[in-house]
């Protein structure tokens, strides 16, 4: 426990050795400190460098020779309050960073069982916030039933609750439709349906892959976001209600 506790202070474990040793003692020599942690003369001075530095350890010089005594762990308690005021005093210019523009186009691949799940969710998240709606190109929801029926039921019921709206582009032919107003359904000649799925929300597009395993790539970019909203509504336009 203790050398966790320092661990999580700053000390490597070379550090955690020679800072024991000279705890154990009022103070010792370079080759005493060896002696007592096992380490080596020079590993010794090098973890004496960096626990002088970290203000973890002094010495006094006696005779041309030098002595090193520990920090009193009483005043490690202080050593973390200076550390945290430091902190404290760089938050205003922290905070100046992070609101800082981010970078305009962001790319993440998913795959698993539950990226249908983390998609739907994200999609509630991004409507809910902005009270915008999500576009969905090559819907076909015996697919989606098939795949995680219960996270659709329960997305379905969260846009019901939320009053959000989905315009889907489907099939003609397709079997499985969710009814509500909740829903808005176009279909295409299946010679020009695409099975793989596409959301268009916030300003996302996320693609999703069915396979083994199902894989989705989210683009997070709004110009892109822009070009597939024309793309959905031109087909929207030709698309049969």
């Amino acid at each position: 426990m203790i050398g966790e506790a320092l661990s999580q202070i700053g000390m490597t474990g070379n550090e955690i050795k020679v800072y024991l040793a000279l705890l154990k003692s009022w103070q010792l020599s370079v080759n005493e400190i060896g002696t007592r942690s096992g380490l080596h003369r020079q590993v010794c001075y090098d973890a004496l460098e960096r626990l002088l530095e970290k203000g973890f350890a002094t010495y006094a010089v006696q005779n041309s020779k030098k002595f090193f005594r520990a920090l009193e762990p009483e005043k490690l308690l202080d050593y973390l309050d200076t550390k945290k005021e430091l902190v404290k005093q760089a938050m205003p210019e922290l905070s100046r960073i992070a609101a800082l523009p981010k970078e305009e186009t962001g790319v993440e691949v998913m795959k698993g069982k539950n990226v249908v799940k983390a998609i739907l969710r994200d999609v509630i998240k991004s409507l809910g916030e902005k009270r915008g709606e999500v576009l969905m190109l090559g819907v076909d929801e015996e697919k989606f039933e098939e795949e995680d029926r219960i996270a659709i039921m329960q997305y379905i019921g969260q846009l019901k609750k939320l009053k959000l709206k989905e315009r889907l582009i489907a099939r003609q032919g397709a079997k499985v439709y969710f009814e509500g107003s909740q829903s808005d359904y176009r279909l295409i000649k299946p010679e020009f349906f695409n099975p793989n799925p596409i959301y268009v929300y916030g300003e996302k597009i996320v693609q999703v892959i069915w396979g083994n395993p199902v894989t989705a790539v989210v683009i997070t970019n709004k110009a892109v976001n822009d070009a597939y909203r024309k793309y959905f509504e031109m087909l929207w336009k030709q698309a049969k209600k």
